[in-house]
């Protein structure tokens, strides 16, 4: 495992019962959020609306007063910090993520996803911008392979074929090559093995480092 999958993509431990939890939250969100986009609104009774309204604005009072990570600082909250738990492509605790699901295979990463109508651009099929966000969450964590933790600089994808909602997508993804502090990485999604969109994406760790370095490291080597 190299520093930079160990400081910016850490591995992916097994949840705690809090955790599991918390992830059962945002999965029950991700339901919310299809039930309200799939809402009749105009069939829907009065009453009903507003019992609806009343009880999610409930659900949110529940959360007043309960522990923030903003209060420490997200990127300095533990393991709510990585981005298996808040990106929002690919966070299991971020109920805007599909989610996509990643994990390291040697120098590989491999990812899977299932999306639902939210996602829909054509219909019945994943909007492109998703596509496109999917491999640039993909890519940025394969590129840590290399050794380096860079931000993107320009990401390239072919779009094939359409990717279809409720299938299981399949993810891989690599490095091509590290010059410096750039890095080439390739990705590749599927669908039963066959190509759905193919890309390349070159990134660039700033000079100096990533920018998580400078919240990360000062607070584990106070000076």
């Amino acid at each position: 495992m190299t520093d930079a999958r160990e400081r910016w993509f850490p591995e992916d431990p097994p949840p705690s019962a809090r955790r599991t939890r918390k992830h059962a939250l945002a999965e029950e969100l991700r339901g919310l959020i299809g039930d309200v986009l799939m809402l009749d609104v105009e069939a829907v009774g009065e009453a009903q609306l507003a019992e609806v309204e009343e009880r999610i604005a409930l659900a949110r009072k529940a959360f007043a007063g309960l522990p923030d990570v903003r209060e420490v600082g997200l990127h300095l909250a533990g393991d709510d910090a990585s981005l298996f738990e808040r990106s929002p492509l690919s966070g299991r605790a971020n109920a805007l993520a599909a989610p996509l699901t990643l994990e390291f295979d040697g120098a590989r990463t491999l990812g899977h996803a299932t999306y639902g109508e939210v996602y829909e651009g054509p219909p019945g099929l994943v909007h492109g911008g998703y596509v496109v966000a999917a491999f640039d969450d993909l890519l940025g964590v394969a590129q840590a392979a290399s050794g380096v933790a860079g931000l993107t600089g320009t990401l390239e994808v072919r779009l094939r074929r359409g990717t279809p909602l409720h299938r299981r997508i399949d993810y891989e993804a690599g490095v091509l090559e590290q010059r410096g502090r750039k890095v080439v990485a390739w990705g590749t999604s599927y669908l039963d093995g066959e190509v759905l969109a193919e890309a390349t994406g070159v990134f660039i760790e700033p000079r100096g480092g990533h920018p998580a370095r400078l919240l990360i490291d000062p607070a584990r080597n106070p000076r």
